[in-house]
């Protein structure tokens, strides 16, 4: 018997996770495929996020829609894309066999990090992609703060020396 080495199992591994991760991140876009009637309001845009040392990106693929199809908010730390993708005009004069693209409101919320500039975030729509751009604040500088150093420290309204000297009454301090 010929042993035969196995040069990628990681790989190999990693191409297997991704396979059955999109099978059930699928599964549900894909489950009411078979009836039109049941096809209503299951559009889920797609979003890449990514970031550069400035910025977030959030990027949406919204096809066959136009900026007054779509709102974007921001509250309390979450940013929100909503809008509808409408159905174009029925045409009752054909027989479909198979209706894959999917219509109706969508949601997609986001929860942003505490070091962004909520007040700057900017927005742009051209060809059916939504990109967001979300400004990062700048890493705070820790703050150094000189202390002044005494002979004693006080305590209760007495001076305790540290160095074995006397305080104001005379008496020494151990």
């Amino acid at each position: 018997m010929a042993l035969i080495k196995w040069e990628s199992p990681r790989r190999e591994l990693d191409l297997a996770t991704r396979g059955m991760r999109r099978l059930f991140e699928d599964f549900d876009r894909n489950f009411f495929n078979f009836s039109p009637a049941l096809n209503q309001g299951n559009f889920n845009p797609s979003v890449d996020i990514n970031e550069d040392k400035d910025n977030l990106y959030f990027i949406a693929e919204l096809p066959g829609l136009n900026s007054d199809d779509v709102k974007v908010t921001i509250s309390e730390g979450v940013l929100t894309i909503r809008g509808e993708k409408k159905r174009e005009e029925e045409h009752h004069d054909r027989n479909f066999y198979r209706m894959e693209r999917s219509y109706g409101e969508f949601v997609r919320q986001f929860t942003l990090p505490e070091d962004v500039k909520e007040e700057n975030i900017q927005a742009d729509f051209k060809d059916g992609v939504l990109e967001i751009m979300v400004p990062k604040k700048e890493p705070s500088k820790p703050k150094e703060r000189e202390v002044k150093i005494s002979g004693g420290i006080r305590k209760n309204g007495e001076v305790t020396l540290t160095n074995g000297q006397k305080n104001g009454n005379g008496q020494e301090k151990r």
